[in-house]
C-alpha cells in the first residue's frame, strides 16, 4: 500500500494535484513546472488539469496504462503548443510528470525539469531521466511538453514502490540541490522542508507501507450459518411483498441494456442442467423475459392550452420544456407549467437540440446559436452553406460511447452543399467538409467503420470521421 507522506507547490508556476480511491488501490499524480510569473500559466495549468479530470484515467487497467499514456499525452503536447505559441512566454513548454499508481506500482511519464528517485535506508536511484546534467541540456534535450512544432517522444516507465520505500519527485533545481548534497536518504524529508520558503519549489514523497495482517475471523457455527440464512430468506420475501417484482424487473432491464443487439431470449437456450419442466412455469419464465411488461396503461397527466401554433417537436432538458412556434421560442417550467422567458429570433428555428446543459438552436438563415437555461446567448456559428430541412438532415451528436477515440461529444451538422462539426460547449467549428453538389440525405453515423454515408446528385458517399489522438 502507498501513502502520501509529502507535497509542496506554488500555484501557478508549479502544482502537485492528485485523486484516489476510497480503498487506497488506485490514483494518479500530476506535477507541473514553469521558472516564469506569468498569469497566463494559470490559464495553461487549468486546461491541463481540465484534460486529465475529463480523460478515462480512471477506469484503465494495467495493460491499458502505457498506451493511454502515450495517446494522451501526445495530444496534450500539440494542444499545448498551440496555447503556448499565442502567449509572450520565453520559455514556451511546461515540466511535467503523471503517474498512474495501481497498489505499489507506479506508470509515469516525466517531461523537461522534473525527476524523480527511489530512495530506501541504503541508496537513493534514479528513476527515469537522470537530473545530473540537466542544467547543461537545451530545452529542445529537455523535451518540454508543448515546446516543438513536431511529435515528442514519449516512454512510459514503471517502478514498484516495496515497503519503506520512498519514491521523491523534485523540480529540477531542488533536485540539483537535494540528491548531491544528502548521502542519507532519511535526511532528504527533513532537508525539503527547508526549502518550501524558497522560489517556486516543487515536490511529491510517497512511501510504501506494509500491509496490516488481517485478523483471522473466527468461524461460525453450523446453526448460526443456518439461522442467518433464514433470517436473509425471510428478509426477502418480506422486501418482495412490499415492492412486488419491480427489483426482478430492473435487473432484468439492466441485462437487455448490456446486450448490443436485441434479440429474443428463448427457454431452448438455457443451458440443460437448467431445464425447466414445468409448462406453467415455462410460459411465465417466456412471458416475463421477452415481453416489454405485463400491464402497461397511458394517462393525461396535465394539460396546458397554448396561445400560439408551434412549429416543432419540443424539446427538453430535466427541469424546463422548450417550444417553438416559427421564430419564437419559449421555455417553460416542468412542474408549474409557467412561463420562464420567451424571445424572437433572427429567422424561422429548424431544429433543437439539448446538450450538456446547452439549448442549440438550429435557424433558417444558417446561423446556430447556443443558449443557456435563462435564454442568454452563449455562442453563435454561421454554417458555411445554406441550410436544409426533413428527417433526413436532422442534425446529430456522436458521443464517446458511439467512437471511444472522441474525448468528449461532437455535433454533426448537414447542409445544403456540405457537413460540419461543431464543439457543441464552446460552438467552436472543428471541420467542415464542402461538396461540389447538393447533398440529398445523410445517414446517421457507422460507429463500426466511424463514417456517414451521403447522398449526392446520382451517388453515395462513404464520408470517414477521421480523429488524430
Amino acid at each position: 500500500m502507498i501513502s502520501l507522506q509529502s507535497l509542496q507547490a506554488s500555484p501557478p508556476r508549479s502544482i502537485c494535484e492528485y485523486k484516489t480511491t476510497k480503498d487506497g488501490h488506485f490514483a494518479w499524480f500530476l506535477l507541473t513546472w514553469h521558472p516564469e510569473k506569468d498569469n497566463v500559466l494559470e490559464e495553461i495549468v487549468a486546461e491541463i488539469k481540465l484534460e486529465v479530470l475529463n480523460s478515462k484515467v480512471s477506469t484503465l487497467s494495467r495493460l491499458e496504462v502505457e498506451k493511454w499514456l502515450k495517446q494522451f499525452f501526445s495530444e496534450l503536447h500539440w494542444k499545448l503548443y498551440g496555447i503556448l505559441r499565442k502567449t509572450q512566454l520565453q520559455e514556451k513548454g511546461i515540466s511535467l510528470f503523471f503517474g498512474v499508481l495501481f497498489d505499489n506500482e507506479l506508470y509515469f511519464v516525466q517531461f523537461g525539469r522534473i525527476f524523480c528517485v527511489l530512495a530506501d535506508s541504503k541508496k537513493i536511484a534514479p528513476v527515469g531521466r537522470d537530473w545530473k546534467n540537466f542544467q547543461v541540456q537545451s530545452l529542445e534535450g529537455m523535451q518540454l511538453l508543448g515546446l516543438n512544432a513536431q511529435d515528442i517522444s514519449i516512454k512510459p516507465r514503471r517502478v514498484y514502490i516495496d515497503s519503506k520505500q520512498h519514491l521523491i519527485v523534485l523540480s529540477g533545481e531542488l533536485a540539483h540541490t537535494v540528491f548531491n548534497s544528502v548521502n542519507e536518504p532519511a535526511a532528504i524529508d527533513t532537508l525539503l522542508e527547508t526549502y518550501a520558503t524558497e522560489d517556486n519549489p516543487l515536490w511529491l514523497i510517497l512511501e510504501g507501507k506494509e500491509e496490516l495482517t488481517k485478523q483471522k475471523r473466527r468461524k461460525l457455527s453450523r446453526l448460526q450459518v443456518t439461522s442467518i440464512i433464514l433470517i436473509a430468506l425471510a428478509l426477502l420475501a418480506a422486501l418482495y411483498m412490499m415492492l412486488g417484482n419491480r427489483i426482478l424487473d430492473q435487473m432484468i432491464h439492466k441485462t437487455r441494456l448490456s446486450i448490443k443487439e436485441e434479440k429474443l431470449l428463448r427457454l431452448e437456450q438455457i443451458p440443460a442442467n437448467l431445464n425447466i419442466t414445468s409448462e406453467n412455469l415455462k410460459k411465465y419464465m417466456d412471458k416475463l423475459v421477452n415481453m416489454p411488461a405485463r400491464n402497461i396503461s397511458l394517462r393525461i397527466a396535465w394539460s396546458t392550452e397554448l396561445p400560439y401554433d408551434v412549429s416543432l417537436s419540443p424539446s427538453f432538458s430535466l427541469s424546463t420544456i422548450y417550444l417553438v412556434s416559427h421564430n419564437r421560442l419559449s421555455a417553460y417550467d416542468k412542474k408549474s407549467r409557467q412561463l420562464l422567458w420567451s424571445k424572437l429570433l433572427a429567422d424561422e428555428i429548424r431544429t433543437t437540440t439539448i446538450h450538456q446543459g446547452v439549448l442549440i438552436v438550429y435557424l433558417a438563415n444558417q446561423q446556430i446559436l447556443g443558449l443557456n437555461d435563462d435564454g442568454q446567448q452563449l455562442w453563435q456559428q454561421h454554417l458555411p452553406t445554406e441550410s436544409i430541412t426533413g428527417d433526413r438532415f436532422i442534425p446529430c451528436i456522436i458521443k464517446n460511447s458511439d467512437d471511444p477515440r472522441l474525448d468528449r461529444s461532437i455535433i454533426v451538422i448537414p447542409s445544403k452543399r456540405g457537413i460540419s462539426i461543431l464543439d457543441p460547449v464552446r460552438g467552436e467549428t472543428l471541420s467542415s467538409l464542402t461538396l461540389k453538389q447538393d447533398l440529398n440525405a445523410l445517414s446517421v453515423y457507422d460507429s463500426f467503420t466511424n463514417c456517414f454515408y451521403a447522398v449526392v446528385d446520382d451517388a453515395v458517399l462513404c464520408i470517414e470521421l477521421k480523429i488524430v489522438n
